[in-house]
């Protein structure tokens, strides 16, 4: 659902929602300007808290580092050094300004801006180094209100691999595996199979809370990966309230080895959604797919996994072949 969900009309809220969140609770320290507007008008950053899905303790934690670092200036000015420290992956000064000002890692108003931006960007890394630094000086960069494992898991730079490498570290320093998205009720199980990380979905259904979407994940697979692939391809399927059809172009597309190489990734996930006992029921959808392109290797392969097909549709298409 990756696509999809870029293309989907809630997406412009949820990124005006994100931010929003960033711009107080994150970009702190980018430029003077931002310091005069949240803490010289705690009224305006009043107006904003309560704009945001954040809880009461939330919202009296950051007011009240606001108000604290409105009264020390001299912190103020180090924060914003950190942040930029951060932001150009230079342990050793941020390790300076840490030192200067143990506190500065108490406030709820994060310097990182750089680890958690950086994942918003497709091919930039994610800086495992600077992640590990802030760690070992007992400061959690995550939690149950933040964005940085979610956006780790989405960016295309990271790896599997190294996804489940940091996702373990966050796991083991507390972090709940079934927390939720802020602001768009997603979990990290289905965002992890969304993103094409099986690995580190493997991981999370293991050991977290499959989410109440979870047994619904085939479906965007469905309309939300295999649908949008043919689209963005300009070779979309027919679509009436009743059925699907392929056309001319749809069949042809999928012979390609491009087809290939995509439907390869899909059938990773799937086989990490059917390993953790997900519901067969929308299997269905992508089983329509698959007849209407006449794909009998794909339907020979959801048959591996141990899926029931419907209606003889792989005998038929056997015998269209055989016919020809």
């Amino acid at each position: 659902m990756a696509n999809s969900f870029k293309n989907s009309y809630f997406y412009i809220g949820y990124i005006r929602r994100v931010f929003l969140s960033l711009l107080l609770c994150f970009s702190f320290g980018l430029t003077a300007e931002l310091h005069s507007t949240l803490i010289e008008n705690l009224e305006k950053s009043n107006e904003i808290l309560d704009s945001l899905k954040i809880s009461k303790k939330q919202k009296e934690d950051i007011l009240n580092s606001l108000k604290a670092l409105k009264e020390n200036e001299n912190e103020l000015n180090e924060l914003n050094t950190l942040s930029l420290c951060v932001e150009n992956g230079d342990i050793k000064c941020a390790e300076k300004s840490i030192e200067k000002y143990p506190k500065l890692l108490s406030y709820k108003i994060h310097p990182y801006v750089s680890l958690l931006t950086a994942t918003l960007i497709p091919h930039v890394d994610f800086d495992e180094k600077m992640f590990d630094f802030l760690v070992s000086k007992g400061h959690r960069i995550y939690g149950d209100d933040d964005m940085l494992p979610f956006f780790l898991l989405q960016n295309e730079a990271v790896s599997d691999e190294k996804c489940l490498e940091i996702i373990k570290k966050m796991r083991d320093d507390g972090m709940d595996l079934g927390i939720k998205m802020p602001y768009f009720d997603r979990s990290l199980d289905i965002v992890a199979l969304d993103y094409y990380k099986p690995k580190t979905a493997a991981y999370i259904l293991k050991n977290g809370q499959k989410s109440q979407f979870f047994n619904d994940f085939p479906l965007q697979i469905a309309i939300g990966h295999i649908m949008v692939f043919f689209r963005e391809n300009n070779a979309g399927f027919e679509i009436n309230l009743k059925n699907l059809k392929a056309t001319p172009k749809s069949i042809e597309l999928s012979k390609s080895e491009k087809y290939k190489k995509f439907i390869d990734k899909e059938f990773e996930i799937l086989k990490v959604y059917l390993e953790a006992n997900g519901d067969e029921k929308f299997i269905a959808e992508i089983e329509k797919i698959f007849t209407e392109l006449n794909d009998k290797e794909s339907l020979e392969k959801l048959e591996k996994l141990g899926y029931k097909l419907k209606k003889d549709n792989l005998e038929n298409i056997r015998r269209q072949n055989n016919g020809k």
